[in-house]
């Protein structure tokens, strides 16, 4: 029984993976499509704006001017190297960050969470040389800067394990 739960688990995180990295995808797309050259559509009054950038650099252009094989070391090859050994911390059992304890949903959607927002954006560097960015939230001046889907992604996943260390549920009950 205890097989079939991990295979069912694992079939579930494969699919969920898939889904979240599809629709990271096709709203880059989208944006690409419909927005790029064109002025900003703002949403919501202007709490949410969508707007079409290119971005060759990191979070907020960090690394942009870098020299391109430096910029493939650093915004490519290490976040993979990254990405995998996550993989490795929270899915090889008695390794890692999982110490001998199952992984609880909560560690399943951080992972799932995680690796979709470095795939999205891996496969835009890789694909594009760049990350297509599209979407921006604040209130008056105080604003984020433009991200995507991916980027969300990976923001969700820092609150939920920032909450779940700070209620203390992180490490043994509700895990």
């Amino acid at each position: 029984m205890r097989s079939v739960s991990r295979l069912v688990a694992a079939v579930a995180m494969a699919l969920s993976l898939g889904l979240l990295v599809a629709a990271d995808q096709w709203t880059k797309s989208l944006a690409a499509t419909h927005l790029a050259g064109r002025g900003p559509v703002r949403l919501l009054g202007d709490f949410a704006v969508l707007i079409f950038a290119s971005n060759r650099g990191a979070f907020l252009s960090l690394g942009s001017a870098l020299p391109r094989p430096l910029r493939s070391l650093f915004l490519i090859i290490l976040p993979a190297a990254a990405l995998l050994f996550i993989l490795w911390a929270f899915l090889t059992p008695g390794q890692g960050l999982r110490s001998g304890r199952r992984l609880g949903l909560r560690d399943r959607a951080v992972l799932v969470l995680i690796a979709a927002g470095g795939i999205g954006n891996l496969t835009d560097r890789i694909l594009y040389g760049q990350v297509r960015d599209f979407l921006n939230f604040g209130i008056g001046t105080l604003r984020t800067g433009i991200m995507n889907l991916a980027d969300l992604y990976i923001l969700a996943a820092l609150v939920v394990a920032v909450v779940a260390i700070a209620s203390g549920w992180w490490r043994g009950r509700g895990a």
